[in-house]
Parts: C-alpha cells; structure tokens; sequence
C-alpha cells in the first residue's frame, strides 16, 4: 500500500500532540493520571452467581407464554436502555443493562431450545451493549470481555448478523491498539456476510475498513472506502433506540467524523479539521457524544496545526459533554490533548482547559 505525500503539518507522533483513536478508547493516555474511568456502580464484570435462589426458582418454572412475554418485554427495554445512553449517556444506562444481563444469565442456566436461541439473540445484543457502555466508560477490560462475551451467545444462537458486529466491534478496539492487521483481518470476517446485513450495519463495517487503510497509510483507498459506507448510511433522523438494527448511529456526520479521523492519522490536519467541521454542524442531537467526540478530534487537528487556543476552546467544549455524560472515552481524548498543551498553558483558553480539568473528580 502507497505512502500518501505529506503537504500538512506533521502527525501527532512528531509534534507531540496528541490524539486517541475516535472509535475507542485512547492508547497511551496519561498513567499517571487517575479518574480517566469515569466509574459507575459495580463496573466490574458480572458475576454468574449474583441472583438469588428464589429468584432462580422462579424463572425455572415461568411457563412459556410467560417465557414468551418475557423475551419481548427483555427486546423492548433494550431499545429504551440504548436510547437512554443515547440521551445521559453509560452511568445512566448500564445499571439497567446489568440487571438484564443477570435476568438473561438466569434463564440460560435452564431453558433449551428452541426457546433458548431467542433468549441468546437477546443475551448478545445485552452484551454488546454492557461492552459499549464500559468502552465508553473508559473500561477496556470490561469492554472486552462484554465483546466476548457478545460473540459466544451470538454464536451459540447462529446469529450471523450479530457475529458480524461483534467482529466489527473487535476490531474497533484493535484500531484503539493501532493493531492494523488485526483491524484488516476482523474487518474483512465481519464482511463475508455483507449480502445480507442491513444497510448502516454495512456502513459501519466499511467506515471501519477505510480506518484500517489509515493505520497502513493507503490514503486512496480510505477515502474511496468511506465514500462507500456514505452510500448505506444511517438516515439523521434516527431516534437513537436502535429500532433500525446495529449501526444506526452511522449516519453521514459519524461517517464525515470518521474521514477527519482517518485524515488525522494520514498526516492531513487540516484537512481532518474541515472534516470534523462538518460532523460537528450536521451531528444529530441525539447523539451528543459523537459531537464530543468530533470536537475532541477538532481540537487535536487544531493544536497540530499551531492554533493552541483554538484547540482548548475546542477541548473545553469536548470536556463539557464528557462530565454531562460520563463518558471516560471523551475524558481521555481531552486529557492527551491538554497534556500536549502544557507547552502553552500561559494561554488563557489552555489555563483554563487545565484548570476545568483539574477540577474533574480523581484526576
């Protein structure tokens, strides 16, 4: 794959600024940091055993309309638990994740099939969600373990769809390790099935590949990648429930996000700012976060740029939605860039970048 030509400022790795992966969690942000997990109640993993004997008593002896009632009752509140994170973000939405999951591990200790395949089909996609709450949480390891735990029931239930994105979610966080043939190998498996997957889930599969071209600087082939996935995006109007299936949070400002992103890691910040630009006026409201995000990515593009001021102004806002929100995979995009800003922090808009950021809670 070509080297692309450089006509931009150089990348973070030689200035000094830096800037996370925008799917994931940062690599390399700050050890010496504290608080860059924004934590929940009982963040880490669940364990098998915390329901109790009554409780496992009367799941074993539901009947199967109850069974059934049961399962769409567990399918509609899921819908809800996603659109909450959507509006307040992981603190709010993974208590009640957590409660489903132990619902859903207490019924597959004892139904069989065939009522156990629908069970596990909700058990993935519960899953899934707890891995993206934690993710965003700032939590890595819970985040992966939630992943593998998605891909097991998925497939045990033989759903492919939900294989495909637990692959495409895999290799989310190997972009986040800046793993390129990782990223390359699960991208190209969470595509065999591409026929059949709806039209955002596709979108988010080949926004996904585009930033694996990225990581191994084949710049044509990113960009003409991501040109693909506009053609599947999600619609903007979207209510932010997943009701349309996985992906639906790909619409065409994640997508133009997304081309910043990638512009940032091919050495082209200016570009990548007109990119994160127009995410940033066209971003649905429901999804807050992704514009935290793009202004996170905005700031990092501006500082390698030489514009510290308008990079922690940038930053600050970023800052704001991650304290709203609790989202620790914002927090850390924010705290690698003002640890590059030090060198300007008799800036006013860098003081106070720092300032705001020394009064966040742990750090």
């Amino acid at each position: 794959m070509g080297q692309p030509a450089r006509d931009d400022p150089p990348t973070p790795a030689t200035t000094g600024i830096g800037i996370p992966p925008i799917t994931g969690n940062p690599a390399g942000s700050p050890a010496r940091r504290r608080g860059t997990v924004l934590h929940v109640d009982d963040h880490e993993p669940l364990p098998a055993a915390i329901m109790t004997k009554p409780m496992r008593l009367r799941l074993k002896g539901l009947s199967a309309p109850q069974l059934d009632e049961l399962t769409c009752l567990l399918d509609d509140q899921w819908h809800a638990l996603v659109r909450t994170d959507n509006l307040l973000g992981p603190r709010h939405a993974l208590v009640g994740v957590r409660a489903q999951l132990n619902v859903i591990d207490n019924l597959l200790r004892e139904i069989r099939p065939p009522i156990r395949q629908r069970v596990l089909r909700l058990g993935a996609k519960y899953a899934e969600s707890a891995a993206w709450l934690y993710e965003d949480s700032g939590d890595r390891p819970a985040a992966s373990y939630w992943t593998g735990r998605s891909m097991e029931w998925a497939v045990e239930a033989d759903d492919h769809q939900m294989v495909s994105w637990t692959l495409f979610r895999r290799s989310q966080q190997a972009t986040a390790a800046g793993d390129a043939a990782q990223v390359a190998g699960l991208v190209e498996a969470a595509q065999r099935g591409a026929d059949g997957l709806p039209g955002p889930m596709l979108s988010a599969i080949l926004q996904q590949k585009a930033h694996a071209y990225a990581l191994d600087r084949d710049e044509n082939a990113c960009h003409k990648t991501i040109d693909r996935a506009f053609m599947h995006a999600a619609a903007p109007d979207d209510r932010g429930d997943a009701s349309n299936g996985h992906g639906s949070f790909c619409t065409a400002a994640y997508l133009e996000m997304q081309r910043g992103a990638c512009r940032f890691r091919l050495g082209r910040p200016k570009k990548a700012i007109d990119s994160f630009d127009a995410a940033i006026h066209s971003m649905p409201h429901v999804y807050r976060r992704d514009l935290g995000v793009a202004l996170s990515g905005r700031a990092a593009a501006l500082a390698a740029v030489g514009e510290p001021e308008q990079a922690a102004a940038a930053a600050g806002q970023a800052l704001g939605i991650a304290r709203d929100s609790g989202s620790g995979r914002i927090l850390n995009m924010v705290i690698v860039l003002a640890d590059g800003l030090v060198p300007d922090a008799h800036l006013e808009s860098v003081a106070q970048l720092h300032a705001a950021l020394a009064q966040m809670p742990g750090l």
